[in-house]
């Protein structure tokens, strides 16, 4: 009987001991094939500005399929997270981000990231290469505002906005983003500065910041701000919720004007084209020169800006209210129509330069900071 209960104990030692063993091997092998797996996969990570998140989406649904049928082996992940351009600036520099593909609203940002890239991390290499970048879309900063407003208020720049927050028998509830944090806001507060002091915006100087007057007109434009918004497509999205009664003027980008439209509580949203001149959006695509990226990553993020670049994939922009840069693609008449979205076929007033003195770009958001609405 000894015997008989040492060998059913043996016996259970040894399928205890071949349970534990094939659990083993098994969660070795699992995580072996997981390994080799994840090797497989590359992941691409696109920041891109707020207003153009509904053509990027778009864009990358389509692309993955057609990645999908040319590479049926050879798998992919895109993260696409939308990111106010100054916001995302700082996040790269800050490391909270690492991005495979950095597309700002503006060409302005890759010289202040490549300035503040080289004093971050003490190094003479810029992180974007502003000669490779790629550029396929464009948008001009336009004014938003109601329909009927305009009927009784006439706005055509923003001259006519500053005379109308000195008019105290006009509720004038205007927004931009904040320049600190959007490309939007630091575009307007430009090209607020240009109106008041009556110089180009390429040709601002310090000189113009700093004088009495033109602060003083800027802290009259800026009276009637009841916000100021980290991302444009949310201003955009407040506006048409919100109705006149939250807001009736704000800074956006006139493809945002084409979305709310004609879906905008209380009435119809139209861009006014500033008399004063506009400056446009450009939003480069730039693959970042950075140790984070590897030459895989970099292969389909060129094969992902080729595919933006394909005539239809443009086309597909201007649905959203997009111009495309390439004169030779005809505009849609369909969606650049003043009567059924807002905004007009032709650009009439003049497009407005990047200031050329860097220390203005860099001081613009203390200018406002200085003469922004006291309760905001």
């Amino acid at each position: 009987m000894n015997r008989t209960r040492k060998a059913e104990k043996r016996k259970k030692r040894k399928i205890i001991l071949l349970f534990i063993l094939g659990f083993a091997i098994g969660n070795i092998s699992t995580n072996i094939v997981s390994f080799f797996f994840q090797e497989k996969v590359t992941h691409i990570y696109i920041i891109y500005s707020s207003e153009k998140a509904s053509w990027m989406t778009y864009a990358y649904s389509e692309f993955l399929e057609e990645w999908n049928m040319k590479h049926p082996d050879d798998k992919i992940i895109i993260h696409m997270h939308p990111y106010g351009s100054s916001d995302s600036m700082i996040s790269i520099l800050n490391g909270e981000i690492t991005p495979t593909i950095w597309s700002p609203a503006s060409s302005i940002w890759m010289p202040l990231l490549n300035e503040k890239w080289k004093e971050y991390m003490d190094t003479d290499k810029d992180i974007v290469d502003i000669d490779e970048a790629v550029k396929i879309i464009f948008s001009p900063i336009v004014i938003a505002t109601w329909e009927d407003f305009n009927k009784t208020h006439k706005i055509h720049g923003f001259s006519d906005l500053y005379e109308l927050n000195k008019d105290d028998d006009v509720e004038v509830k205007m927004a931009h983003t904040d320049p600190r944090l959007s490309n939007s806001g630091f575009m307007s507060t430009i090209m607020a500065l240009s109106a008041s002091s009556g110089i180009d915006t390429k040709d601002l100087e310090m000189d113009d910041l700093t004088d009495s007057e033109n602060q003083k007109w800027l802290t009259t434009f800026e009276s009637s701000a009841v916000m100021y918004g980290k991302s444009t497509g949310f201003l955009a999205r407040y506006m048409q919720d919100g109705g006149p009664d939250k807001l009736n003027v704000a800074f956006l980008y006139e493809n945002l004007i084409k979305d709310i439209s004609s879906e905008a509580e209380g009435g119809k949203v139209i861009a006014i084209y500033p008399e004063e001149g506009t400056m446009y959006s450009d939003h480069p695509f730039c693959i970042l020169d950075a140790d984070w990226i590897s030459p895989k990553q970099r292969e389909v993020a060129e094969e992902f800006l080729d595919f933006l670049e394909e005539s239809k994939t443009v086309k597909d922009a201007m649905d959203y209210g997009f111009r495309p840069i390439d004169q030779s693609i005809e505009l849609d008449k369909d969606v650049f129509d003043y009567d059924d979205n807002g905004i007009a076929y032709n650009l009439t007033v003049p497009e407005l330069k990047t200031p050329d003195d860097g220390d203005v770009l860099e001081r613009i958001p203390d200018l406002w900071l200085l003469c922004k609405a006291t309760a905001y």
